[in-house]
């Protein structure tokens, strides 16, 4: 038996915690308490533990509405950019030649999706329109993609006169490029802008593999 002179154990921050978590009720059996607890504040006022508390949830559902605000801000838009998109791939499958493609990739992506240059690099040597160029040797575009994926980069004026030719550039730009996924040959499609920032590292690439894939495609069917 212990001696009654023998002090009682001493409960650490991690006790009590651990036993509020297992009884949440506590305070609801022991109202009187809540009048005996005090939590300091910023200002060295003290507060409530209600008052805190109701400070504590008045902050995360602020957070909460600002989080649900860029979700709803960012599904309004993809949802824009979901019907630009598809107006491009219905446009994509009725072209009938490449002079037709050199028009719908003036017309939809420069317009629809806000960007300053548009081409699409082709292995046939043949094709010299303003937004359809074919090469002999190797494509602009092989420095900037490590893989089958689309990439965001800056580039320089004289990468920028490489990938979009039908102008000189004196000044920094951006670009997304993005492979073609052809069965035969290869080729890329690089959209661009003026503003260095505008195509970043941190930017979806979904809807341009998407509209690369299209283009493949309407590309493979005028090669027949």
């Amino acid at each position: 038996m212990s001696s009654g002179n023998e002090e009682p154990t001493k409960l650490t921050d991690a006790d009590v915690v651990s036993y509020l978590r297992l009884d949440p009720d506590f305070f609801q059996r022991h109202v009187n308490l809540l009048s005996e607890l005090n939590l300091p504040h910023e200002s060295g006022a003290a507060v409530s533990l209600i008052e805190r508390q109701i400070a504590i949830l008045r902050e995360r559902n602020m957070n909460m509405r600002r989080r649900m605000n860029e979700l709803l801000e960012t599904a309004k838009s993809n949802e824009t950019l979901f019907e630009k998109t598809r107006t491009l791939t219905l446009e994509l499958l009725h072209v009938e030649g490449w002079h037709g493609l050199n028009e719908v990739l003036a017309t939809y992506v420069l317009a629809d999706f806000r960007a300053d240059f548009v081409c699409c690099h082709l292995s046939q040597a043949h094709l010299q329109l303003d937004h359809l160029r074919g090469h002999g040797g190797d494509l602009p575009h092989a420095n900037y993609l490590r893989d089958d994926r689309p990439a965001c980069t800056t580039l320089r004026p004289d990468e920028l006169t490489r990938l979009f030719p039908i102008e000189e550039h004196a000044a920094d730009g951006s670009a997304v490029i993005a492979p073609l996924p052809l069965e035969t040959g290869t080729g890329c499609l690089a959209i661009g802008s003026r503003d260095p920032s505008y195509f970043s590292s941190e930017m979806d690439t979904l809807f341009v593999s998407y509209i690369a894939e299209v283009l493949a495609r309407v590309i493979q069917r005028l090669e027949q």
